[in-house]
């Protein structure tokens, strides 16, 4: 059962359920728990499937890197998601014209069906969400949540963004010292080989032999 913030069983002070990531990541939790079970049973996906596809949706064309830095994820766990989308047939990928190396990602007819049944859903949960709240009210939790998730991912990226650069600074730095001692070091030198003396060949020593067993 929720706790509201205001309830006088919090202690002013220590209490865990006061923090606003706690209530953030408790909301989340609720949502997902209910949601995951609808959406499995009633469209087939499972919400990783579902947030997948809904972002490609909004950003397609669009790569897997793309996908893993929208939702701050490694490509390897969206990765499994896109994969099961594809074998439903539900996303196609296609290679880049720009840049062959890379795979761009679309919804297939059959995707944009099913994404649009599922927008409607999840948009319905919203609005049950948010309905204590006014319009002005709604519009002020929209505005508040994105200055604390701009707070929030300058603090992921002055972690993650740092220690990104310390590997890249140690990957040119190694780099660099494997091109110096490249450079540096002494080619190494073949043995100089004496010039073989030439062959008498064996039809010249017949002849000579023959010459000198038929001289007086």
């Amino acid at each position: 059962m929720a706790v509201p913030s205001n309830d006088p069983s919090m202690k002013a002070e220590g209490d865990v359920r006061r923090l606003l990531m706690f209530r953030i990541l408790r909301l989340a939790t609720i949502g997902e728990r209910s949601g995951q079970l609808r959406i499995s049973r009633e469209f087939g996906l499972n919400l990783s499937e579902w947030r997948a596809l809904g972002l490609i949706h909004a950003l397609e064309p669009v790569t897997l890197a793309g996908l893993a830095a929208e939702l701050y994820l490694d490509k390897a766990q969206i990765s499994r998601s896109v994969s099961d989308l594809i074998r439903k047939s539900l996303v196609s990928y296609s290679a880049s014209l720009q840049d062959r190396r890379q795979t761009l990602f679309v919804l297939t007819a059959a995707g944009r069906r099913l994404h649009r049944r599922v927008l409607a859903f999840t948009t319905e949960r919203n609005a049950v969400i948010t309905q204590f709240l006014s319009e002005r009210e709604k519009a002020e939790l929209s505005r508040l949540l994105d200055k604390v998730t701009k707070a929030e991912v300058q603090a992921f990226e002055e972690v993650f963004g740092r220690q990104t650069k310390q590997a890249a600074d140690r990957d040119a730095s190694e780099a660099s010292s494997r091109s110096k001692a490249s450079a540096t070091r002494t080619p190494r030198q073949r043995p100089v080989r004496e010039t073989p003396r030439p062959r008498r060949s064996r039809a010249l020593a017949r002849v000579r032999k023959s010459k000198s067993a038929g001289s007086p």
